[in-house]
């Protein structure tokens, strides 16, 4: 059986970090950048269990078949590097994204969905109705709060791809414990993202009736325009910095009863 890509990874830090054997300061920062090098390069280099991934979207398309709930299917693309999420990853290159350690892939939580999607799902609201009120109302009602439980289920986005799928990329803070302009001394931090060009697919699972009579009878329609505004705004960290912006490549509805 193959090992965690993830925790192969982490095994790879620890044991470069473990052997340390400096007390010069620029000698250790070096080695620690050695480590995290080549704990990365083994997540740059991990190519996901495709079969594996499909056959986990297999059975939950299934199970939602079976449910008597409608479900939407929503395949899409990252049009930009992406990163979402946390994991132990964090300790390593300061940068979290969520990691599935059963499947042993990068992928978007469920719960970010609904983040994202329930503030477009207010604008659009708001937009229609000209209140406020209105669409915390609606949009409560559709997501939840504090108080209730909302009428849509949200489920995590997976990569269908069997190709790397992760890249390199860079921030430069250039204020870190420095009190002026003039001293400022960037340090680049090398992390990693989602390619741009990778496919995911995730499930929306509802009860029609339910959502329409509880909701109002544009809670679905409303629903798939905040689906589509946000994804050309993005998903996911850093979007106001170019991240996260994605493209639908297949919406799919089905019901009880019906074939699509």
């Amino acid at each position: 059986m193959a090992q965690n890509a993830l925790l192969a990874a982490i095994k790879i830090y620890m044991n470069k970090v473990l052997c340390l054997g400096t007390s010069d300061v620029k000698d250790l920062d070096s080695q620690l950048r050695s480590a995290k090098e080549d704990a990365m390069k083994q997540l740059i280099d991990h190519r996901p269990n495709a079969g594996l991934i499909i056959r986990h979207l297999d059975d939950l398309r299934d199970a939602l078949s079976k449910s008597g709930k409608c479900f939407i299917e929503l395949k899409f693309r990252t049009a930009r590097k992406f990163i979402s999420g946390w994991s132990p990853l964090y300790f390593i290159t300061e940068v979290p994204m969520s990691w599935d350690m059963v499947l042993d892939v990068p992928y978007i939580e469920g719960s970010a969905i609904k983040g994202v999607l329930r503030d477009y799902f207010m604008e659009v609201v708001k937009e229609l109705t000209n209140s406020d009120d209105e669409a915390k109302k609606t949009t409560d009602c559709v997501f939840g709060n504090n108080e209730t439980v909302g009428k849509v289920i949200f489920f995590n986005a997976y990569p269908v791809s069997s190709d790397e799928i992760l890249t390199y990329d860079i921030i430069t803070p250039h204020y870190p414990k420095a009190e002026t302009e003039y001293n400022v001394t960037p340090v680049p931090v090398k992390f990693l993202a989602i390619k741009e060009g990778v496919e995911f697919v995730t499930f929306l699972a509802f009860d029609k009736e339910e959502l329409s009579e509880s909701c109002g009878d544009n809670a679905l329609n409303n629903l798939l325009k905040a689906l589509l505004l946000s994804m050309r705004m993005g998903w996911g960290r850093r979007t106001s910095r170019g991240y996260g912006e994605i493209v639908s490549q297949e919406v799919v509805l089905r019901c009880p009863g019906s074939s699509s």
